[in-house]
């Protein structure tokens, strides 16, 4: 990578896997006022159609219908929200990886409210419409149930 076209090209390629996670945040978070449902938007969109959503223990699903589907039943929970950081992304000519840290919390079916810190582990492809998941791998690393839950941040009145 001695150019400078090519060092351009490599920090606009590690942009656009960066956005494509935080897009994946974005389109499945939600349950408060201001974004009511969660997993409302296209995230099945920032697979590869033979993509790959891997949760482990909670399932694993093949091909973009299949993760369109199972996101579309993830909606009927009352609150998702995922924060992603401290990326490590390699990039090989038209592929790479990358490894994230994840916080996040929700809310289940049955009330509950969780906590929890884990990652992804993912691979990316570069196709025609620009970068997309190959695989994405959950990594569930450790979780705590709220024992008063989630309370609605509201702004202070003077």
């Amino acid at each position: 990578m001695d150019s400078l076209e090519s060092k351009i090209a490599y920090l606009m390629d590690l942009e656009e896997i960066r956005q494509l996670l935080y897009r994946y945040c974005l389109y499945n978070d939600g349950g408060w006022p201001e974004q009511p449902v969660s997993h409302q938007g296209p995230s099945a969109d920032l697979f590869t159609e033979d993509g790959v959503w891997d949760g482990g223990p909670i399932g694993k699903v093949e091909g973009r219908e299949a993760i369109r589907k199972m996101f579309a039943s993830f909606a009927a929970l009352p609150m998702a929200y995922h924060a992603v950081m401290n990326p490590v992304i390699e990039i090989t000519g038209d592929s790479a990886t990358g490894h994230w840290h994840r916080v996040g919390g929700g809310m289940g079916m049955d009330g509950s409210s969780t906590f929890g810190i884990g990652g992804y582990d993912d691979e990316y492809v570069r196709t025609p419409e620009g970068w997309r998941i190959k695989r994405m791998r959950v990594l569930w690393g450790r979780r705590t149930i709220l024992p008063n839950g989630w309370e609605v941040a509201l702004p202070k009145v003077n």
